[in-house]
């Protein structure tokens, strides 16, 4: 890892770690990715967002990150560096990364990406639940959306033979979940992996009322803006995790050009129209040509239960940026027990894990999916977007 010139003592422990993995404070190996938009050799881990809807200990899991990432080769720059940049720009939301703040990541630490970590769920004790997902936004004015991935598990989802397989503390359990991501995101270094994984297929979790009209053409290529979903289920930051599943999704899709999340944010912004709720898509239609995308995502999210047996239920709307119509709309519902029926076999013990199942199915249909009736919903005339 690399920090600035001189490393403080609140870096010297992170520092020490680091040393073990074979990164010392101010060098170490480059893992570059060859890319149309250039040679990605260092990146900065920004604090964590929390969408969990709980507290989460943001220091502790940045430096399990940055340690995770470092093992995997990833030559990463912390310390007072990131700090100072934090500080200078007063950037208190770190969901996200908008064309300025990326572009002085790279002039100020001298780094080709930043990494965007967004806890979606974090739940310690005995039975501890880890729901992450990282992005790699391109430390340059463009604030490209690299790479993408996520990982949610429960210390309880696979107990094995007498209970052996069950995990019972939070880092035991994040030896399970940072490993896998740091991977992910060293081999697309590498050049070895995907931009966006996909999730699970989610056969079992489609969507209960889909509507795709013909303007989608499977042959095609578009770029997508996705806007927060308007929370409306008691859970905080449910519209924000499913906006960003929809996000990863549709990144895996070669068809799918994702805008990186934070310059969509900062651009509602300066229409101030972004509630902490979500954005309805009344607002998203009086915002079509500010967004210069080919389409836009929006949606509602009336239910994301977090428990034992999670639940989600939500509306997303794709709507096509140049004339305001309807492309594909799906209205799904589901828990994690669907399907179940011995031994909780095939159960999804997660809500992030659910998402992820039930909206890589939702997408799967958006290019490939036969056109259906619409779903019956008051509209405003043939074609155009409903209220």
């Amino acid at each position: 890892m690399t920090s600035s010139t001189s490393c403080s003592s609140k870096t010297r422990l992170l520092a020490t770690l680091l040393a073990a993995a074979g990164m010392a404070c101010g060098a170490g190996p480059r893992t570059p990715v060859r890319r149309p938009g250039g040679e990605v050799t260092r990146v900065a881990v920004l604090p964590p967002d929390n969408l969990s809807g709980g507290s989460v200990p943001s220091r502790e899991l940045r430096t399990a990150i940055e340690l995770a990432l470092a093992r995997r080769g990833v030559e990463v720059v912390s310390g007072d560096l990131v700090e100072r940049y934090l500080t200078r720009y007063r950037l208190r939301y770190t969901g996200g990364l908008d064309a300025t703040a990326a572009k002085a990541a790279g002039e100020d630490m001298g780094v080709d990406g930043v990494v965007i970590a967004s806890v979606e769920q974090y739940v310690g004790g005995e039975s501890p639940r880890l729901a992450l997902t990282l992005r790699l936004v391109a430390a340059n004015e463009q604030a490209t959306l690299l790479w993408i991935d996520g990982v949610s598990r429960a210390g309880d989802e696979s107990p094995g033979l007498l209970g052996l397989g069950i995990i019972r503390s939070m880092p035991s359990l994040q030896q399970q979940v940072l490993p896998k991501l740091a991977d992910s995101l060293g081999r697309f270094l590498e050049g070895r992996g995907p931009a966006a994984p996909a999730c699970p297929d989610g056969g079992r979790f489609r969507p209960k009322v889909p509507y795709r009209s013909p303007l989608l053409d499977p042959k095609q290529t578009y770029s997508v803006a996705v806007v927060p979903f308007r929370n409306l289920a008691p859970r905080r930051g449910a519209g924000e995790v499913v906006a960003l599943t929809f996000a990863r999704q549709m990144a895996a899709v070669p068809n799918f050009k994702v805008i990186e999340p934070g310059v969509v944010r900062d651009l509602l912004l300066r229409f101030r129209i972004v509630m902490e709720g979500g954005v309805s898509i009344d607002q998203v239609r009086s915002l079509l040509g500010a967004l210069g995308a080919d389409l836009v995502v929006a949606g509602d999210v009336f239910d994301f239960g977090a428990g034992t047996v999670p639940t989600l239920n939500f509306t997303a709307t794709v709507i096509e940026g140049h004339n305001g119509r309807i492309a594909w709309q799906a209205t799904s519902y589901n828990s994690g027990d669907d399907g179940v029926f011995f031994f909780d076999a095939g159960m999804v013990s997660t809500s992030s894990a659910l998402a992820c199942r039930m909206v890589r199915t939702a997408v799967d249909g958006m290019l490939t999916g036969k056109t259906t009736p619409g779903p019956t919903l008051p509209s405003t005339g043939p074609g155009e977007p409903r209220q």
